[in-house]
């Protein structure tokens, strides 16, 4: 039996198409509201979400780009900190359908290069893809993400499609990494494990696993950053420092020339990788820090 709409659900789909009718700027800022209650000052902003916001308002750093960018992205890292340090990249097409002929082995990851967040575990290239999953990946070669949230370095990419290695850490899925880190220092770690293997939920799955995390500072020291989005885990902070801190030189080089970047990456049976670079984390919406830990983190970004 189909459940008829609350007064809530109506007031709250009034909204959002009201927030549509605005401009784009009072749109985010709106939507920013709703998400943390307080609206954002984006004339002195000092939160580093804030500070996100205000680099999609105002930035356009060349450089964001190639950040956004997976495929250049790749090829800006190697020449920074050299070859084989991001999952190997298999193919690379402008279709699926073109993606798929080429020679893949039995388990491998789609992304689209253009975007953030659209990825797919394929389980196996001999086998039909789930009908949801192509519609997904024909979704994502029809749009410019930048679209959704204004992020300009997303703004008219190429549209691509990559096959990427499946990493693993003795048989399960790998440990992910996040540092944080302003003019080449790393002012926070972020350790993690998705809650949903890195795929695409399918139609009619209703329970979506929470991810697990944990922050440390540069030091490896815990730091109490609970966020309501994620279950906190601090038992994921006890990884190696003798694995993070290689992890941490590469972010430390790579982040050097901007104000701001988030260096996402893997601890693999291959060992530390870096797999993307995030200018825009959560579009400073949907960071969602504490507030005294997001004007910390603020305070780093000159």
């Amino acid at each position: 039996m189909t459940r008829m709409p609350s007064l809530r659900d109506l007031k709250s789909l009034a909204a959002r198409r009201v927030i549509r009718l605005l401009p784009q700027r009072v749109q985010l800022a709106t939507l920013y509201r709703q998400i943390n209650g307080v609206a954002p000052d984006l004339r002195t902003p000092q939160l580093l979400s804030e500070r996100i916001l205000h680099r999609i308002f105002f930035d356009r750093d060349p450089q964001l780009h190639t950040f956004c960018d997976k495929i250049a992205a790749k090829q800006w890292i190697a020449g920074r900190i050299g070859p084989d340090r991001t999952p190997r990249t298999l193919a690379v097409a402008d279709s699926l359908a073109a993606l798929r002929a080429q020679s893949l082995p039995d388990r491998w990851m789609l992304k689209a290069s253009h975007g953030s967040g659209w990825y797919q575990l394929v389980e196996s290239t001999a086998e039909t893809l789930n009908t949801t999953v192509i519609e997904h990946t024909q979704k994502w070669l029809c749009t410019d993400y930048a679209d959704s949230f204004q992020e300009w370095g997303y703004r008219n990419l190429p549209r691509r499609l990559l096959a990427e290695e499946l990493l693993s850490c003795a048989g399960r899925q790998c440990t992910e990494i996040s540092a944080f880190c302003f003019r080449g220092q790393v002012r926070g770690i972020r350790v993690y494990r998705p809650g949903y293997a890195r795929s695409i939920l399918l139609a009619g799955q209703q329970d979506r696993p929470r991810t697990k995390e944990c922050f440390l500072t540069e030091a490896f020291q815990p730091l109490p950053i609970v966020r309501p989005q994620h279950d906190h885990c601090p038992e994921l902070g006890t990884a190696d420092p003798h694995l993070l801190e290689p992890f941490l030189e590469l972010a430390r080089e790579l982040s050097s020339t901007t104000p701001f970047l988030r260096v996402d990456g893997y601890i693999s049976e291959g060992g530390v990788l870096v797999g993307e670079l995030t200018p825009y984390p959560g579009a400073g919406i949907w960071l969602r820090m504490p507030r005294p830990w997001d004007a910390w983190f603020g305070a780093f970004w000159d």
